[in-house]
């Protein structure tokens, strides 16, 4: 078992090492020189403080951070530039946060993200939470300030005084700044709209997630073992047995690292019989055990994609997953008894491939070891082949 989890462990890094790639970009040094570079382009979550770059594909990869580079960016418009401001931090754990209500900046060396250009740039610095700055080119960036506090009878005020620069900055006739959000969509929403003339424009969308539906169809091969104080019931290793299962996927893309890893839960719905043979030496020479029980089984974890194409990916998913038996029958020579419902738990891991709409996957999953009144020592071991089908 340790064997198979590192396995998946090395694949999955080696995965995230490919998927991250040299793209053609540039950066500007501290002496203001233009130069043509590939950098390593991480879609980062939080703002890099340094980036691994090549003069050329043939050339050595070597680090630069933010004494040597002034401004970065790529071919689709992503653009970074090192700026010394003031910048006041925010807690967003409910527990975290504390009773000052001051924005108590602190002067910093960073990267901003350059999110909206025109009249008036918006930027974004993304250290545990997002802050966001406005500046006219040319200009020092100045924070659009949000912060929550607990006043002296411990509720939870929120001060949003970026509502009110927002209102004095854009001042476009119809907008309800007392409305907007101290998002990225929202707030890059009301710079583009700005930079156009008060124009209302589709916004790029850096940072967007992207929701997901599959509909699933697989076939597993499951084993199942257990063992009974019932001396007949005794050591019981069934044969491996193919069962289909159905159900549907959900899948939320994270916005960041170009949307290669996604959180899954995928409910599914599966009919189980088998039986189990023993022979004896004496009448009635043979002891016919049969099992029946439906289950509920619903994974829930990580999937990363590496991609090839927009289209083409390999992917690995990693979950924990939940088994719900319903309540079935166990046959002991066609004598029934009744089985009442149980849970057993385990880890489940996943290598397919995707193509467009469609997706395989190999997976495995084996149940930890669980007890009823009448069995104890209940395993199974799952491999099977999923199918999915994206609907949305």
């Amino acid at each position: 078992m340790k064997k198979i989890y590192f396995l998946c462990f090395m694949i999955t890094a080696q995965l995230v090492i490919a998927q991250i790639k040299f793209e053609n970009a540039y950066l500007i040094d501290q002496s203001g020189n233009r130069k043509d570079v590939l950098i390593r382009n991480g879609d980062w979550l939080e703002n890099p403080s340094n980036i691994q770059l090549k003069d050329s594909e043939a050339s050595k990869e070597y680090s630069l951070g933010l004494n040597e580079v002034q401004e970065f960016g790529f071919e689709d418009g992503t653009v970074f530039r090192k700026f010394t401001l003031d910048i006041s931090n925010y807690a967003k754990d409910l527990g975290k946060i504390d009773n000052n209500p001051d924005f108590s900046p602190q002067k910093q060396t960073v990267f901003l993200r350059q999110l909206s250009a025109g009249k008036l740039n918006l930027y974004s610095y993304y250290k545990g939470t997002p802050k966001y700055f406005y500046a006219a080119p040319g200009e020092q960036p100045t924070q659009l300030l949000y912060r929550r506090y607990y006043n002296d009878k411990n509720d939870l005020q929120t001060v949003n005084t970026y509502r009110q620069q927002l209102t004095r900055l854009l001042n476009c006739a119809g907008t309800n700044y007392n409305a907007a959000q101290y998002s990225t969509t929202s707030l890059q929403q009301l710079f583009d709209t700005y930079n156009n003339d008060c124009n209302r424009v589709k916004s790029s969308g850096v940072g967007k997630s992207k929701f997901a539906v599959n509909i699933v169809a697989e076939a597993h091969m499951l084993q199942t073992s257990f063992n009974s104080p019932i001396y007949y019931l005794d050591n019981i290793k069934m044969e491996s047995k193919l069962v289909p299962k159905f159900g549907i996927e959900l899948e939320y893309f994270l916005p960041f690292n170009k949307q290669s890893f996604s959180v899954t839960a995928a409910p599914k719905y599966y009919k189980y019989e088998n039986e189990y043979v023993r022979v004896y030496d004496v009448s009635p020479h043979t002891q016919t055990i049969q099992l029946s029980t439906s289950t509920l089984e619903i994974p829930v974890g990580f999937r990363y994609y590496n991609y090839f194409t927009d289209s083409s990916s390999l992917f690995v998913t990693l979950a924990y997953q939940i088994k719900t038996d319903f309540e079935g029958t166990i046959s002991v020579n066609s004598q029934e008894r009744e089985l009442k419902s149980g849970s057993a738990t385990s880890f489940l891991f996943g290598v397919g491939y995707r193509y467009k709409r469609l997706m395989g996957e190999l997976v495995y999953a084996p149940y930890r070891s669980s007890s009823t009144s009448y069995f104890t020592d209940i395993k199974t071991t799952d491999v099977g082949l999923s199918l999915k089908y994206n609907v949305f």
